[in-house]
């Protein structure tokens, strides 16, 4: 039977669709491009913005490797094949690619790649981003939406994490719009040289160089950082997939509707810890000191591994005697 190529078909007789080449090329030249500038950290002294100049681009090429295959994991399990999603796995890896070219490039040269307006190429650049990366998110939404949709062999409980995750994802990923107002030092910058050079910063209630910082992920010690929420929300989708994965391996019923509630709940709970590291961060409290945010964040938390160990808990599927 002939079926229209531009509909989600769910081909019979195979457990996943074939991964997506582009995808797997991306993840494969963004490890190579990790243990180059992972080298690079090491041969490379220089620092940009308090630190190390190569930092950036190797954990950007190790993050978006895995969100790539993340897109892709999704997208196989579900059985579905369509032109739409095709399109979505090819758009997020040649987004990813031309993102990484940027960031790569500008710490070749020494300066910075976000927030950078100080010559109309920086600036240039920097736009160029912010719309590769938007039309980045668009795509995973959309895989992953469809890819859970009903016709999907997904399960009851990964469907539930997926969509969770990928919620909590795009969510986290538009809050780079916070990211890019201008701080008070960087707005009385602009007046007195009458250009905008940098606008936006990471840290909320301290400036850039003038913080300490944490250990590899360079995190302020001292004030909010919104890269806190950012990564609790990236990596939101990875974390209840992977959880997901550890369930049917335990040999869960993973369309169990008590189960799949339970995975619900360990959305939610993620998803307000990403709302209350964000609220931490915008009162510029740093993580190591939440301040009057330790007791939320303490119940997150508690909920959170609650709700894990109920699913570790949760009805096992039955096997039928031989």
């Amino acid at each position: 039977m002939n079926e229209r190529s531009d509909n989600v078909s769910q081909p019979a007789g195979i457990a996943a669709t074939e991964p997506s080449r582009a995808l797997w090329l991306y993840a494969a030249l963004a490890l190579v491009g990790s243990l180059v500038t992972g080298l690079l950290l090491v041969l490379d002294p220089r620092e940009l913005a308090g630190e190390p100049l190569w930092l950036k681009p190797t954990k950007f090429f190790l993050s978006s490797a895995i969100a790539a295959l993340t897109i892709d994991w999704v997208v196989r399990r579900s059985g579905l094949r369509s032109r739409r999603l095709e399109a979505c796995r090819v758009i997020i890896a040649w987004g990813f690619g031309l993102e990484m070219l940027i960031i790569c490039g500008q710490a070749a040269r020494g300066v910075r790649s976000h927030f950078n307006l100080s010559t109309p190429i920086d600036a240039g650049l920097f736009t160029v981003m912010g719309l590769v990366i938007t039309g980045v998110v668009v795509a995973m939404a959309v895989a992953v939406v469809t890819a859970s949709g009903g016709a999907s062999r997904l399960s009851r409980v990964e469907r539930n994490a997926a969509r969770w995750g990928i919620g909590i994802f795009v969510a986290a990923a538009f809050l780079g719009n916070l990211m890019v107002r201008a701080t008070p030092s960087q707005a009385a910058r602009a007046l007195e040289t009458g250009g905008p050079g940098l606008r936006g910063s990471h840290f909320v209630g301290s400036e850039e160089g003038l913080t300490r910082t944490m250990p590899a992920t360079g995190w302020s010690r001292d004030s909010g950082d919104l890269r806190v929420p950012h990564f609790v929300g990236m990596h939101a989708m990875q974390a209840l997939l992977l959880l997901a994965l550890l369930l049917r391996k335990l040999g869960m019923a993973m369309d169990d509707s008590r189960t799949a509630w339970r995975m619900t709940a360990t959305g939610v709970g993620l998803g307000l810890l990403w709302a209350l590291t964000l609220a931490q961060a915008l009162a510029g409290r740093s993580l190591l000191d939440p301040g009057p945010w330790w007791l939320g964040l303490l119940l997150v938390m508690g909920g959170l591994v609650g709700t894990v160990v109920s699913l570790l808990k949760a009805p096992r599927r039955k096997v039928e005697a031989a």
